[in-house]
């Protein structure tokens, strides 16, 4: 018996729907195999930690907190809401001891977050999960390297979407 998403995938003459698609399965195998229970946002808030420890991510945050702080009206109600919602999610991930939250860190920051062991070791069974997903979903293609160069156009192009909208956003998050 085919599966049910057969004839839609046939059938689909757009690409985020088949991107989106292929997203879900990854976390999905992620999810289903990770030896602790976390939620999608949780994985990718993980991941988002690991990112920002870089000292030149860290060091963006700081900047950009400088100019919140050099311009107060920026640091409105929803500024503090979103801290606060920010906050509340590292610490379900600091309960399971994936991370630690620093509400009054040394840098000039809001808060920050650190990985702890335990969240490095689950970083690194996140990735290789990863790779194993890939191998599962690329083990029948004919020509891998033209597919991800092809992908790597799409991420060029795709990629300062998301660089403008955060910078106009002025969140240190």
């Amino acid at each position: 018996m085919a599966h049910p998403h057969e004839k839609f995938i046939e059938n689909s003459k757009e690409i985020y729907p088949l991107i989106s698609l292929i997203n879900e399965s990854k976390i999905t195998h992620i999810k289903k195999n990770l030896s602790l229970h976390l939620h999608s946002s949780q994985i990718n808030l993980i991941k988002q930690t690991k990112k920002h420890q870089k000292p030149h991510h860290k060091k963006i945050r700081i900047i950009q907190y400088q100019k919140l702080l050099n311009n107060p009206e920026s640091l409105d109600d929803k500024f503090e809401l979103h801290k606060r919602l920010y906050i509340a999610k590292y610490k379900k991930l600091e309960k399971k001891g994936l991370v630690t939250v620093d509400e009054n860190p040394e840098e000039d920051l809001p808060f920050d977050v650190i990985l702890t062991d335990k969240g490095e070791e689950i970083i690194q069974e996140v990735n290789k999960l990863e790779k194993e997903w890939e191998e599962i979903v690329t083990k029948d293609m004919d020509n891998k390297e033209e597919f991800l160069n092809q992908l790597k156009q799409m991420a060029k192009i795709a990629s300062p979407i998301n660089y403008k909208f955060k910078k106009q956003q002025k969140f240190v998050f």
